[in-house]
């Protein structure tokens, strides 16, 4: 039996295929994309608010820490410390911030950053909040270009930028106790500080940057004199004790005084980064207006203990320069030694009538050496010991002249005080030992011997009783005289008490007498007195003395 079976297809015919499309999206594509756009939108939004990061170089990473240590501008967080590392040749650190958005701006090559700790100074102590919050790095805004790395300060800078003010320069020779932070003082009152001090690349001179604070860099002038107030000012000198104190702060973290000379007067003040010249002390600010002076030498034959470089040159209590150096001068030839003193003569102390252009530097000196000028050491000061130079006329001095032959022009000495009562004495006393002093002795005794001897002699009694009867011979004529004589002598007695009435101890005539005494006494004692006042401060024939009273 033949099964059915399903008969084979036409070739010529081919099935069809249905396709049924789907419209429909599958749920698990949407997390990934929902993913995607929270991750866009969180990345767009921490780019947008993102501030710059910047790279600060320091010596040391002492209380820094990565994520934790903050960066601050007057207390405000400004940013984070994002990495600490040191930098590839092992030389300093390199701390790396983020700063917060908006602070792009002020991230300038003039910005300073440096690290608060607590710290003692010449200006305080500072950063005691760091103790129990820990070290943050502070930023000071400058300006300049915008930038991303920077050199971070060791120290902290004495002012802000922001702090109205004027910046100096100060050239000094020698830094004293001035450092960073001192105060600067103007009549005792703090108005500004020491920034910073080097040494340029001539080490000719220090150079001190000062900021004076406004509106006190008003008072800053041209004229304007700066000089070293560390404190206290001691000094010995042939005058005696000079002190000067100016405040305990300065006497224990030094600092720098100046004046302005007029400044009453208008005035404009000076430019910033103006150099002023800083001094030692107040004493030398005001030698440096003598800017003239003219070298001498004097040579002293006796000692020169006492008398140092410094040492003041004077005419009649004026001082009118110093010694500049000492020496000792051997000549072999003559065996003899000489002690030149190199003294500077400062024209511009003395005042001079006329016109003076014409006169030669050492042509007035020629004509007071001619006229008997000589150079004498002097006594300056019995405590200290110390000597000056002083300059005189010495009319008795041997006749010298001013000798041009020596490197500087040589001013002729006499000895000094002691010298000369030495040699008096020395020379009264060689001419006691020349005395034939025993032969002397010998005539004084024979000559006592004699006057004793006629004394006891029978021919001395006759002498006597001769003048006992000449005596009584002699009062007898008084006698006879007298009677003769007797109107005479009334006469002359009522002469005599006419001339007592007129002169006598009651008399008118001498009380008038006597008052004028009196007076004359008076003013000759006035006039010594105003005399030496004038001695000791001539400049009061021009300044003049209120209450001047002779005493």
């Amino acid at each position: 039996m033949q099964e059915d079976r399903p008969s084979a297809p036409d070739p010529g015919e081919l099935p069809e295929v249905e396709v049924e499309s789907r419209r429909r999206v599958s749920l698990v594509w949407l997390f990934p994309l929902v993913a995607a756009a929270i991750a866009i939108w969180l990345g767009y939004t921490t780019l947008r608010e993102q501030g710059p990061t910047i790279t600060i170089g320091f010596e040391s990473a002492e209380g820094l820490e990565a994520d934790k240590t903050r960066i601050k501008y007057k207390d405000v967080d400004v940013g984070v410390v994002d990495n600490v590392a040191l930098s590839d040749d092992l030389s300093h650190i390199l701390v790396t911030a983020e700063l917060s958005k908006g602070v792009e701006q002020h991230v300038t090559e003039g910005t300073r950053f440096w690290i608060v700790r607590p710290r003692i100074g010449a200006s305080g102590v500072s950063g005691l909040g760091t103790l129990l919050s820990g070290a943050f790095i502070e930023m000071d805004p400058g300006e300049g270009a915008l930038t991303d790395s920077f050199v971070g300060l060791e120290e902290p800078p004495p002012i802000s930028s922001d702090v109205p003010g004027t910046r100096y320069l100060l050239q000094a020779e020698n830094l004293g106790w001035v450092e960073r932070g001192s105060p600067v003082y103007y009549r005792d009152v703090p108005v500004g500080q020491v920034l910073s001090y080097q040494l340029p690349k001539d080490r000719r001179a220090l150079e001190v940057q000062v900021f004076i604070n406004a509106p006190h860099d008003q008072l800053v002038r041209a004229d304007s004199r700066f000089w070293n107030a560390s404190g206290i000012e001691i000094s010995a000198t042939a005058a005696g004790f000079d002190l000067r104190v100016q405040s305990l702060t300065a006497l224990l973290a030094g600092g720098i005084a100046f004046d302005t000379p007029g400044i009453a007067r208008p005035g404009e003040q000076a430019a910033a980064a103006s150099e002023f010249p800083l001094f030692e002390s107040f004493a030398s600010v005001g030698e440096a207006q003598f800017t003239e002076k003219i070298p001498y030498l004097v040579s002293f034959d006796g000692s020169v203990r006492g008398l140092s470089p410094g040492a003041p040159v004077e005419f009649r209590g004026i001082k009118v320069g110093r010694v500049t150096d000492i020496s000792l001068v051997a000549e072999p030839e003559t065996g003899s030694v000489r002690i030149p003193v190199a003294i500077e003569i400062e024209p511009q102390r003395v005042g001079m009538e006329g016109d003076m252009s014409d006169v030669q530097p050492f042509e007035m000196m020629t004509a007071l050496v001619d006229r008997g000028l000589r150079a004498q050491l002097r006594q300056g000061n019995l405590l200290t010991g110390e000597l000056y130079v002083s300059l005189d006329f010495h009319p008795e001095a041997p006749e010298a002249e001013l000798d041009m032959r020596a490197k500087y022009p040589l001013i002729p000495s006499v000895p000094t005080d002691i010298e000369v009562l030495t040699a008096s004495v020395t020379g009264i006393l060689d001419k006691l030992a020349g005395l034939p002093l025993e032969d002397l002795v010998t005539d004084l005794r024979n000559t006592v011997q004699s006057i004793n001897a006629l004394a006891s002699s029978d021919d001395t009694g006759q002498i006597v009783a001769a003048l006992s009867e000449a005596a009584v011979g002699l009062q007898a004529l008084v006698a006879k005289l007298e009677e003769q004589l007797g109107p005479l002598l009334g006469q002359a007695r009522s002469t005599l008490a006419a001339a007592e009435g007129l002169v006598g101890r009651d008399s008118q005539t001498r009380y008038d007498v006597s008052a004028m005494l009196r007076e004359l006494t008076s003013a000759a004692r006035s006039i010594r007195l105003f005399a030496d006042y004038l001695e000791r401060h001539p400049e009061a024939l021009i300044r003049g003395k209120a209450g001047y009273d002779g005493r």
